[in-house]
């Protein structure tokens, strides 16, 4: 398959399966499966990043902090020093839908402003649904930048969706 082709199905993968069937839960209002799913994505946007087989074993925590590092960056980079974000969302959140005692996961923004996004409430990190998910948007958009401008080599996956 030839590199443009690639970049086509990566595209269309991002879009209607990380984009798309996360709005869905949004727009539902189905924010508590909306952490998982997005603890996921980050992983698996990560796996785009490396050189390595999509369906390589034990790579979870390397692409999952790839994800964090490259593709959404800033504050996040920052909490997920020592595999914070990866321990305490993604693996909590993945293998027993309980998130952890440290996070405090919100749906939609706090317009009273006491509760903020990737800032501490207390002793608590504040995950909100609503901003986690145009971030992780935003790192779609990116990782598909990334592609097109040849700064990350496509792999090939095996797509086909009729969502």
């Amino acid at each position: 398959m030839e590199k443009e082709e690639q970049i086509k199905q990566i595209k269309s993968f991002l879009e209607e399966v990380i984009v798309q069937e996360i709005g869905k839960l949004q727009q539902i209002d189905l924010s508590y499966m909306q952490f998982v799913i997005m603890g996921q994505a980050i992983e698996v946007l990560g796996s785009f990043l490396d050189n390595k087989p999509m369906k390589a074993k034990g790579q979870s925590s390397r692409r999952f902090s790839m994800g964090v590092d490259r593709l959404l960056g800033g504050r996040y980079r920052l909490l997920n020093n020592n595999y914070f974000l990866y321990d305490k969302l993604r693996n909590q959140m993945t293998h027993t839908f309980i998130p952890s005692g440290d996070l405090l996961l919100l749906d939609q923004r706090d317009p009273a402003g006491i509760y903020t996004h990737l800032h501490y409430h207390g002793k608590k990190l504040v995950l909100v649904a609503e901003v986690f998910y145009e971030d992780i948007c935003e790192a779609c958009k990116r990782l598909i930048s990334y592609l097109e401008a040849g700064k990350v080599k496509p792999k090939n996956i095996a797509f086909e969706y009729e969502g």
